[in-house]
């Protein structure tokens, strides 16, 4: 995401919205992760669903690449 932002440009990465979901993805995995460093295995009992439905959003980015194959 970054390499491409930095590539294209503001303006440019910003007309593309699979470059904005694809940022939004990011975004959420990086939350996870950082709520997993951070929190014990015994407080992510409670956040675990929430936990999951941001890992699932990932799945959502390789759907879109799938949806480009011919």
């Amino acid at each position: 995401m970054f390499m491409k932002f930095i590539g294209l440009g503001p303006k440019n990465y910003v007309k593309d919205s699979f470059n904005l979901f694809d940022a939004f993805v990011v975004a959420i995995s990086i939350i996870d992760w950082t709520i997993s460093l951070l929190m014990n295995e015994e407080d992510i009992g409670d956040a675990a669903g929430a936990l999951q439905a941001l890992r699932a959003m990932r799945l959502l980015r390789v759907i879109k690449l799938a949806r480009q194959w011919t």
